[in-house]
C-alpha cells in the first residue's frame, strides 16, 4: 500500500547521505575496515542504497529479507547483502538465493539453512554471532569452538566469520577491552578450528568512537553502521557525531486546525490514546495548531519541531496538537510543518503506509526554504557548531 496523498511526507536529502558515507567509508579505509551500510531504519530504500553507494558503500545490511527483495530486482551492479538477524524458520527458504551471507547463532537453524542452500544448488555464507554481554542473540564465548566446529559439518553452510553487537538491548558500550576480548576469541577460534574466519564484525555506529581514537582491536575487519549514515548521531553514548551531517531526513505535515483554547481539559483526566497519564502544565489560553499527524505514521515522542517557537503540546494515532503560541509564523490552516527526526520516528515514518517518500538531490533545501521564511529554529548546525550535549537521538539502531 502507498501513501495516497503527498503529506505526510519524509523529505530525504541523498547528497547529504552520499556525504556521510564518504566519510564513514573514508575513515574505515584508513583502519583497514570494511563498511556494511545498516538500511533496516530504512526499510533498505533502494533510493538511499544508491545514495550510500556513490558513497563508497557497496555492502548492505538488514534484518529483514523482504527488503531486500526490491534490491535484488534493481541492477546495482556489485552489491553484497549481509542479513543481520537469524531468520525464523518461516523464511529461512528465501536466504540462500536472496542473501550473500546471513547471521545465525542456532544449529538447528544453521542445518535448515544448509538444506535450504542444498535445494537450490548453492551454499550459504554465515557469520556466527558472539555474546558479548549485550545480552541480545549470540553464542557465549565459552562455546564459541565448539559451536563453530559443528557449523563446519553442516553441508551447505560455510562458517565465513564472527559477529558482536553491542548498544541495543541493554546499552552495552563498547570498549577498548571488550572488543579487544571479541578479537581475540576470533584468533582462538581459527586457531582451535582451523577455519579461517576472515570476517570479523563488529556493531553498531557507537563502535565509531573507538576507530576515531584508533582504539578498536586489530582483529576487527568491519564495521556495521547505521545510524551515523542516516542521521550523524550515535544514541548509544548520546553523542551527535561533529564530522557527519545530521539532516538527511525532513518529516513535513499538514496543519489541519488553528485555535486558541486553554491548555488544560475540562472535566476529570484519565489516561490518554496511548495508555499513559497526560503530564498537564496549565499555561493559560494557548494557540494551538492541529496537525493531520498521529502514532499512526511515525513516533510523536521522537520529533524535533524545526519551525521556530513551536513546541509539541500532545499526540493521538492521527492527530498532532502543536503549541504555535510564540511561533515565528503565523500558521493558517493549510500550512506545512517540519520536524527533524531522531531514530525511532524515522522508522516508523519508513513504515507507515500513509507517509510519502520524496528524495531531493540539493542540499539542504529544506533548510534552506525555511531560512528564507525566517521560520528556522535556529540557524542550520554543521559539524563545527553543534553543541556537544545537544543530541537528536534517544533511541536509535545500529
Amino acid at each position: 500500500m502507498h501513501a495516497v496523498s503527498s503529506f505526510p511526507r519524509v523529505v530525504v536529502d541523498l547528497d547529504c547521505l552520499t556525504d556521510n558515507a564518504t566519510k564513514v567509508h573514508s575513515l574505515c579505509q584508513e583502519h583497514g575496515l570494511g563498511v556494511v551500510a545498516v538500511t533496516k531504519g530504512v526499510t533498505s530504500d533502494a533510493e538511499i542504497v544508491q545514495a550510500f553507494m556513490r558513497g563508497g558503500l557497496h555492502s548492505i545490511g538488514d534484518s529483514r529479507v523482504h527488503d531486500f527483495l526490491s534490491l535484488r530486482q534493481e541492477e546495482f551492479g556489485v552489491l553484497e547483502l549481509t542479513l543481520l538477524r537469524q531468520p525464523p524458520r518461516s523464511q529461512i527458504h528465501l536466504v540462500p538465493h536472496i542473501t550473500d551471507r546471513a547471521f545465525m547463532s542456532e544449529l538447528s537453524a544453521m542445518e535448515a539453512l544448509g538444506e535450504a542452500a542444498l535445494a537450490k544448488g548453492t551454499t550459504c555464507d554465515v557469520l556466527v554471532v558472539v555474546e558479548m554481554g549485550d545480552r541480545r542473540d549470540g553464542v557465549p564465548m565459552s562455546e564459541l569452538t565448539s559451536f563453530v566446529l559443528a557449523t563446519s559439518r553442516i553441508a551447505g553452510v560455510e562458517a565465513v566469520g564472527l559477529a558482536a553487537n553491542v548498544g541495543c538491548i541493554s546499552g552495552l558500550l563498547p570498549t577498548a577491552e571488550n572488543q579487544e576480548l571479541f578479537g581475540a576469541s576470533a584468533a582462538r577460534v581459527r586457531r582451535e578450528t582451523g577455519l579461517p574466519l576472515k570476517i570479523v564484525s563488529t556493531g553498531g555506529t557507537v563502535a565509531l568512537d573507538l576507530i576515531e581514537h584508533g582504539l578498536l582491536s586489530p582483529t576487527v575487519t568491519e564495521l556495521r553502521a547505521g545510524e551515523a549514515l542516516l542521521l550523524g548521531v550515535s544514541t548509544t553514548d548520546s553523542r551527535v557525531i561533529p564530522w557527519l551531517r545530521q539532516d538527511a531526513f525532513t518529516l513535513e505535515a499538514e496543519v489541519i486546525e488553528v485555535r486558541e483554547k486553554p491548555s488544560v481539559p475540562d472535566g476529570a483526566v484519565g489516561l490518554d490514546a496511548e495508555g499513559r497519564r497526560p503530564h498537564l502544565v496549565d499555561r493559560g489560553v494557548r494557540r494551538r495548531a492541529v496537525v493531520a499527524l498521529g502514532y499512526t505514521d511515525t513516533d510523536p515522542d521522537a520529533l524535533i519541531p524545526m519551525d521556530s517557537g513551536v513546541t509539541i503540546a500532545g499526540s493521538s494515532s492521527d492527530h498532532m496538537v502543536l503549541d504555535v503560541t510564540e511561533a515565528d509564523y503565523d500558521f493558517c490552516e493549510g500550512d506545512v510543518v517540519h520536524f527533524r527526526m531522531k531514530y525511532t520516528a524515522l522508522l516508523h515514518s519508513m513504515l507507515s503506509p500513509y507517509v510519502a517518500r520524496e528524495y531531493r538531490r540539493s542540499q539542504n533545501a529544506v533548510v534552506e526554504k525555511l531560512t528564507r521564511e525566517g521560520r528556522l529554529t535556529q540557524p542550520p548546525q554543521t559539524s563545527t557548531d553543534r553543541g556537544a550535549g545537544e543530541s537528536i537521538a534517544p533511541t536509535g539502531g545500529e
